[in-house]
């Protein structure tokens, strides 16, 4: 988040990021997503505790586009609505429109569904039924 509205001023040094905190048993799942957002959804996203993003890239390339990718372990899903709250803000406030998409391993390629035409509650049960558990 910007330190205009109160968050934290974040150097780009390190665009990768591994985190080794064990979540416990969780549904895995990548998001893909914008990178001028990266650290706002992976603040959103570890803020309930019942999900952390185990790796990530603030910019990485894709079919020649810059994306940020989130690869995420999750054990609940109370911080998927605190997203699309988040996001419905963003684009009310800044001119640019953007879009996320859900990743299910082992399909890497192609996304499974673009978070935009799912409502949160689609995703969740999307992410249950269709992501690898540990």
């Amino acid at each position: 988040m910007s330190p205009i509205f109160g968050g934290s001023s974040k150097t780009a040094t390190d665009t990768a990021t591994v985190d080794t905190r064990a979540i416990g048993s969780g549904w895995r799942f990548t998001l893909k997503g914008s990178p001028r957002h990266y650290d706002d959804v992976v603040e959103i996203i570890e803020r309930s505790g019942e999900a952390e993003v185990y790796f990530g890239e603030a910019l990485t390339y894709e079919r020649g586009a810059g994306v940020a990718l989130w690869r995420i372990k999750a054990s609940g899903f109370r911080w998927l609505p605190e997203l699309y709250n988040w996001w419905a803000e963003q684009e009310r406030t800044e001119p640019v429109r953007f879009t996320m998409h859900l990743y299910i391993p082992p399909e890497t390629k192609y996304p499974a569904l673009d978070l935009r035409d799912q409502s949160p509650t689609a995703v969740e049960q999307v992410i249950r039924s269709r992501a690898p558990r540990d």
